[in-house]
């Protein structure tokens, strides 16, 4: 590696850490304080940066909470899609991006506290909805590409839409405040029945059941 990229690698690790001190300030004073408790200048302290440094990174203060930066996931979603291997059937080639970002992101020390500042406080929703947005149209792409059809086609718009939906509904299920919910195992069961067409659980196999009956 000559001296160039090394010092271009420096920077760049330099540019994610300061990203993800910023990222973890926000979450950390935004569960303490509450989000309307807590200033751009209340996270530039804790992560001693200047409100300049802040805003080369973010737009808001919670936009700093939902920091999804596709390169903690180990790239966009489009491109982890196109990158899987040629003999995965695209759904699954989709299904395969998704866990091994949620791989990645489960490494992070905010991960479950991410998942539970949403939950807990609806002011985030419509920031977190139009991340939401960009996620399905990741999806759209690299199903696209691995087609070679465009996002506008019906069939990378629709597989898509299914797995992005399949996702949102595995998130809703997993309790990020119990250690033992397995976003993963969730997401996987998940998928299984997308691919197999929903069947009908039996009986014995619906949680809950028998309580309901009763």
């Amino acid at each position: 590696m000559n001296s160039a990229s090394a010092t271009l690698g420096l920077r760049e690790r330099k540019k994610q850490q300061t990203r993800e001190a910023l990222h973890r300030a926000a979450i950390r004073l935004y569960a303490e304080r509450g989000p309307d408790s807590v200033t751009v200048n209340d996270i530039c302290a804790e992560a001693d940066v200047s409100p300049r440094t802040f805003f080369n990174y973010f737009d808001s203060k919670d936009d700093a909470v939902l920091d999804w930066h596709e390169q903690q996931a180990g790239g966009s979603l489009a491109d982890r899609i196109a990158a899987r291997p040629p003999e995965e059937a695209p759904l699954q080639a989709v299904h395969q991006a998704i866990n091994a970002g949620i791989r990645r992101l489960q490494d992070r020390p905010t991960w479950r506290e991410y998942q539970q500042m949403v939950r807990q406080n609806p002011r985030l929703v419509p920031t977190a909805y139009a991340e939401s947005r960009r996620t399905l149209a990741s999806m759209t792409e690299g199903v696209a590409r691995r087609t070679g059809l465009t996002p506008d086609d019906h069939y990378p718009r629709a597989l898509a839409g299914a797995a992005h939906a399949i996702t949102r509904a595995a998130l809703a299920e997993w309790n990020p405040e119990d250690p033992a919910s397995d976003l993963l195992t969730i997401m996987n069961a998940s998928f299984e029945m997308l691919v197999a067409g929903f069947p009908p659980p039996s009986p014995a196999s619906t949680p809950g059941r028998e309580q309901r009956i009763h």
